[in-house]
């Protein structure tokens, strides 16, 4: 049965078995988890970061982007907005792919090491910050 409204929960740590219905927020550990909304039981994990989701809390929860469980055999694809869930059409195998590798790209130049810099490099923007 799919589910039309999740509710927040928040905790230091997210349970071992989770309630259909209820979001875990866990912000000392910056992710959410729940049972995927189509019913499932598939535990869908929402990292919070830059190339990641975004949680917003103002007495309900908006999570973005949206959840795309195209690599699950239920395809399920939803936003979560103001604690209702917004169905969106199945997710295309395809589509889930080339999300991922969007993903992962976006996460390895979010994260990656800045270019090494040459000494002058260096001097010249320290002289730019401080005269």
């Amino acid at each position: 049965m799919r589910i039309q409204e999740l509710t927040p929960v928040f905790v230091e740590f997210v349970p071992t078995d989770l309630a259909d219905g209820d979001i875990y927020i866990s912000m000392e550990y910056a992710t959410a988890s729940h049972l995927c909304a189509c019913g499932c039981a598939v535990r869908v994990v929402t990292p919070f970061g830059p190339a990641d989701w975004v949680l917003t809390f103002d007495g309900t929860v908006t999570l973005s982007p949206s959840v795309g469980n195209g690599q699950f055999p239920c395809r399920s694809h939803y936003l979560i907005r103001s604690n209702r869930v917004v169905w969106l059409p199945p997710m295309q195998r395809r589509i889930a792919q080339e999300a991922h590798r969007a993903d992962t790209a976006g996460r390895a130049s979010t994260y990656a090491e800045p270019p090494a810099t040459g000494f002058w490099d260096r001097t010249i923007r320290w002289f730019r910050r401080h005269f």
